[in-house]
């Protein structure tokens, strides 16, 4: 396998001491205190959150600790995924827990077919099986980015570990009218062999990487590298999708050495921004224990609609760095 996302910043970077504050008072004191622009992560251990700042804004949230959404029965508890995701002003991108679809949860990873043990499960609906935070890998800034990663399970029935995730975030300065924040996942099956597919409902094929777009993505513009969608696409193979308003928007870019590039997507805006690069879709995908798989991904968070947002580039600048302006 070629080198994961978490194993190119090992040999690249060099990175800087990094403050780190708790939320309430320390957060409170960070931002009075910010003079100048810098990376920084502020955790909440109670609340099981990570925040990423550049300067005084907001980036992302990634939330490790269990999240139940007000629902004392807990039957939708997650873990393990971004939310919110933020705008340059502030904004919130993503959505949880929303009434439609109370499993979607911001920017996420889960399959709604799963085979581990004998057993038919999924991890899209989080019961019997689901993620939960292991360790923290690496919390650390450099002068344009900042890095967390993190290592979480997979356990069914709450007890049996059968997966290993590692997950590495990559933000990026903001630059020019966007800003990239890089995830990548790396999969292993843990004790016996590991079935991954996408929902074969309708031939959708969905699962995997996810985002939830926040309400106002309802009834937004969808462009891919094929051109403007007019509805909704299911199972429509595609290299990255975007999702705008006139203001504001968010695209994916996947990888072009990403397993079976270029793959199907879904792509909504009728009931709410939904865009899902659908690996592996229809097919059975099979992990052996040992082995591993590497998902990599670009989340491009930009100002203005598609084309002032400069998407078309920003893409050509993930895939070849050197068309970089």
């Amino acid at each position: 396998m070629k080198d994961t996302l978490m194993e190119k910043i090992g040999r690249e970077s060099v990175a800087r001491p990094l403050w780190r504050a708790t939320l309430g008072l320390g957060l409170m004191m960070w931002l009075a205190t910010a003079a100048f622009a810098q990376f920084a992560f502020v955790e909440d251990s109670k609340a099981g959150t990570v925040l990423i700042l550049d300067g005084r804004a907001p980036v992302l949230m990634y939330r490790f600790g269990d999240q139940r959404g007000g629902d004392p029965a807990a039957s939708y508890v997650r873990s393990c995924y971004i939310h919110p995701l933020f705008a340059f002003d502030g904004r919130v991108l993503t959505d949880d827990f929303p009434d439609d679809h109370l499993h979607h949860h911001g920017v996420f990873w889960t399959w709604p077919v799963v085979k581990t043990r004998g057993r038919d499960v999924q991890t899209w609906h989080p019961a019997p099986l689901r993620q939960h935070f292991a360790r923290w890998l690496k919390q650390e800034a450099s002068g344009d980015t900042a890095v967390l990663a993190v290592e979480n399970v997979w356990r069914l029935d709450e007890k049996e570990t059968v997966a290993k995730e590692t997950v590495t975030i990559l933000a990026h300065r903001a630059d020019g009218p966007g800003r990239a924040v890089d995830v990548e996942v790396v999969l292993e099956a843990v004790g016996g062999s590991l079935e991954l597919a996408g929902a074969p409902e309708e031939n959708k094929g969905y699962g995997g990487l996810c985002l939830r777009g926040a309400p106002l993505f309802k009834g937004a513009a969808l462009t891919t590298d094929k051109g403007p969608l007019k509805e909704d696409a299911t199972n429509t193979v595609f290299r990255w999708a975007d999702i705008s308003t006139a203001d504001v928007g968010i695209a994916v870019f996947v990888h072009p050495g990403h397993p079976d590039f270029p793959i199907p997507w879904l792509a909504r805006a009728s009931y709410a921004g939904v865009l899902n690069p659908s690996w592996p879709g229809l097919r059975r995908a099979v992990l052996e224990p040992g082995a591993s798989v590497a998902l990599r991904y670009r989340l491009y968070i930009h100002r203005g609609d598609f084309v002032s947002g400069r998407v078309r580039e920003a893409y050509q600048a993930y895939i070849d760095p050197s068309t970089a302006k």
